[in-house]
């Protein structure tokens, strides 16, 4: 089974390669048919207890508290926290009552299977020295590094359980 994912993981960096590339090529030709600029501003992640995760984002990526709306701002009493780190924002949700990830989702793997939105990728410099340093403040590795030609990328899990990729774009 390990040889199995080990070659399912290698013939994804291949893929995420061949597809970054060709995608630089398409967006270098293409023709924008819209008036307006687009640009990504936040990603969004529901946790257990957004002080904790706060924390962790904090303390493992070195993340800055933007802002925060207090418990039962909204009918369904969701507490919401921004955090930043250079032009990275990501919006944490805590909803009472919420349902906590089920087990399937954790292994990025695995949650491929399944439609839908599947995870959020934070480009670092170099992949293996930033899991080094995360394992040691006790980071849980998902899965990698997948050093492959160009790219190297990992998958670690947030308090939470959510996984996400870091990934290193290589010269």
């Amino acid at each position: 089974m390990k040889k199995r994912s080990k070659k399912v993981i290698t013939g994804l960096a291949f893929l995420i390669t061949t597809l970054y590339v060709t995608m630089g090529v398409l967006m270098a030709e293409e023709k924008n048919n819209c008036s307006f600029d687009i640009s990504l501003h936040h990603i969004a992640i529901s946790v257990a207890d957004l002080d904790e995760s706060i924390a962790w984002y904090r303390d493992m990526l070195g993340f800055t508290e933007v802002v925060r709306m207090g418990q039962g701002v909204t009918e369904d009493k969701m507490s919401i926290g921004h955090i930043r780190r250079g032009n990275c924002y990501i919006e944490i949700f805590e909803v009472e009552g919420s349902k906590p990830l089920p087990e399937y989702r954790r292994d990025p793997n695995a949650d491929f299977t399944v439609q839908g939105l599947k995870h959020f990728a934070l480009q670092v410099s170099d992949v293996k020295s930033a899991l080094k340093e995360l394992q040691a403040k006790g980071v849980d590795i998902a899965f990698g590094p997948i050093d492959a030609p160009g790219i190297c990328f990992a998958f670690i899990r947030d308090n939470s359980g959510n996984a996400f990729e870091m990934i290193e774009y290589k010269e």
